[in-house]
């Protein structure tokens, strides 16, 4: 017993180490370790789900799942954490590269700040967690690549749901609008019982364009009818990202990173300012 809680006890302080001469050196001293041979280091500091990069953003637990306490707090500060969360191997973070951001870095620097300072947390079951799930469907036999959108909704005695709410991809772009005004109704087609519907209804590659200014496509309600008519066959997820606007006046995107390195699993991979509600992001994303 006494040889278990003495390998638990180094085991934590190798961790705690590594992490602050990872965060103190832009990850410059990370260890790659073999993937055929899995380091338990690796396995308890890489953020396994994404309800785990959760309770870690908000400081709720530590690498074992269990409540941070005063131990934790003595060894492993909240910035320290979130700093943890990012992709540290981001070129618009490493000061040594070509590609180094001061944007980006004083834009993260910025975010991780004002977290702090306002003890800002995520609601794990937040709306505005918009889930983004890359898919691969079949369009007319042919594969094609969409986006399905996904928030969670709170239902009846508190339980939660995820819900389709908007979807994504190149084969919706035939609702793009007429630029060119070359298809319109006349102005005098009202005096003739409106006679020239039938040519624009006939005109059914382009029928958007006979609509008004204001109109807005419901990509979802065609992707819906395209389901039901068989002309989409959905196929598989092949990646899925986090678009969370739950944190006031910002937007962190994350996703999984398959690596046999500590900083990998769920990450964020990008911050930036946003002071949309969940409609208009999610319309922004279909522009």
């Amino acid at each position: 017993m006494v040889g278990k809680s003495f390998c638990k006890r180094l085991l934590s302080a190798l961790i705690f180490g590594w992490l602050g001469i990872l965060i103190n050196n832009n990850c410059d001293s990370q260890t790659i370790v073999n993937s055929q041979n899995p380091n338990e280091k690796i396995f308890l500091v890489r953020t396994k789900q994404f309800n785990e990069f959760i309770d870690r953003f908000n400081y709720k637990t530590n690498f074992n799942g269990n409540p941070v306490d005063s131990v934790f707090k003595s060894k492993m500060t909240r910035e320290k954490i979130i700093n943890s969360l990012f992709d540290l191997k981001d070129f618009r973070a490493d000061l040594s590269g070509k590609n180094w951001s001061k944007n980006y870095t004083d834009l993260k620097t910025e975010f991780i700040n004002e977290v702090l300072h306002k003890n800002i947390l995520i609601f794990k079951y937040s709306d505005k967690i918009i889930a983004e799930a890359i898919s691969r469907i079949i369009y007319k036999g042919t594969p094609a690549r969409i986006s399905i959108f996904l928030t969670q909704e709170i239902v009846g005695n508190g339980m939660v749901k995820w819900v389709i709410s908007s979807v994504k991809g190149d084969l919706f772009n035939l609702f793009k609008p007429d630029t060119a005004y070359i298809r319109f109704i006349p102005p005098s087609s009202n005096e003739t019982d409106f006679i020239n519907l039938k040519r624009a209804l006939e005109d059914v590659d382009h029928l958007q364009e006979y609509s008004s200014k204001d109109y807005y496509p419901d990509y979802l309600s065609v992707f819906f009818y395209m389901v039901k008519s068989g002309f989409i066959k959905f196929d598989y997820v092949e990646e899925v990202l986090y678009h969370i606007i739950d944190i006031p006046g910002w937007c962190i995107k994350v996703k999984e990173f398959n690596r046999n390195e500590m900083n990998s699993g769920w990450l964020i991979y990008d911050v930036s300012r946003n002071f949309s509600d969940k409609i208009s992001y999610l319309k922004a994303l279909n522009k």
